[in-house]
């Protein structure tokens, strides 16, 4: 039997993690002995946690506690080079609505992060059980991950279409270890293929409200896209209007930029393959690979091209 995808865990991940994303250039920062501060919105004040307590909460929320050793190693590692980037960013340009802390609880705009409390209510009786899984995968992995020297963007997403998609492709951005990657076994998965069904009137609703653009005429002539040789959509015109492929997906709920569509009677029916932006380590692929064998090491080798595992 295929394995089922998980989808509730991965919280936002599937498109929430772009915003938070930084590709300029940071310097270096001490952080021999650091703590992170966590902006608690609803609150208005910052929680400090350790590095380790905050490498476990950004686990514990960003993959399943089930998952192989090796895999919640690898989000480990880039959960705590997420972090590092965010330190060296702050330092060199704070972020004043953060009151000095390095992150919100904003997971539109910084990555997934549980409190011990969260944590707690999302996994009820399991709690123990996948923290001491998560505490373990944290101390055996304590890495960053770099490229020439800096930590690197540390993309991922729950599950490619079979392939992951470059940064350039994605975001604009050509990021040398942002590259596409075979992640073959993600077609293995129970429910890797969603469909969202829209009514024409649903379609002109969230076109409007969404993205503010009118839709009038024929419906046949709503949409057009094009799709590069991995069937991943670069290009998605809505009306007249180009609009960003990122968005649009967000925007209409649907599971992946690797999408297809059709008309039928009143609706648009739009089947996805794959669940987020397709950028960087495929968390199931993860999974798969290390239930194979390959190491964390390894892992991170495969989905991050001539990156470097720096001890901190």
């Amino acid at each position: 039997m295929r394995p089922d995808l998980q989808c509730a865990i991965v919280l936002t991940i599937c498109m929430a993690l772009i915003p938070c994303l930084v590709f300029t250039r940071v310097k270096a920062c001490d952080t021999a002995e650091m703590t992170v501060g966590v902006y608690l919105t609803a609150e208005d004040r910052v929680e400090e946690y350790s590095l380790e307590d905050y490498t476990i909460g950004a686990v514990l929320a960003q993959m399943p506690a089930d998952f192989s050793e090796e895999a919640l190693k690898a989000q480990a590692v880039l959960a705590r080079t997420y972090i590092y980037r965010r330190a060296m960013t702050e330092e060199d340009s704070p972020t004043k609505s953060l009151r000095g802390a390095l992150i919100s609880d904003d997971e539109h705009i910084y990555q997934s992060f549980f409190t011990p409390d969260e944590a707690g209510e999302f996994y009820g009786e399991d709690y123990e059980k996948a923290r001491r899984r998560v505490l373990k995968a944290v101390r055996s992995a304590q890495w960053i991950l770099t490229y020439q020297g800096e930590p690197i963007t540390p993309a991922y997403h729950s599950a490619s279409s079979g392939m992951t998609e470059s940064a350039l492709c994605a975001w604009g951005q050509d990021i040398p270890y942002l590259q596409p990657a075979e992640s073959s076994t993600d077609t293995e998965l129970n429910g890797i293929e969603t469909t969202v069904t829209l009514t024409f009137d649903d379609m002109r609703d969230i076109s409007n409200e969404s993205l503010g653009i009118t839709l009038t005429g024929s419906p046949e002539n709503w949409l057009t896209t094009e799709q590069n040789e991995r069937d991943y959509v670069t290009s998605v015109t809505l009306g007249s209007t180009e609009v960003n492929v990122q968005q649009f997906v967000s925007a209409f709920g649907i599971a992946s930029p690797c999408f297809t569509y059709e008309t039928k009677r009143d609706t648009f029916a739009f089947t996805a393959r794959g669940f987020g932006h397709m950028v960087g380590m495929s968390q199931y692929g993860a999974n798969s690979m290390a239930e194979n064998g390959s190491s964390c090491k390894e892992i991170l080798a495969h989905y991050f091209k001539n990156c470097t595992l720096k001890e901190e």
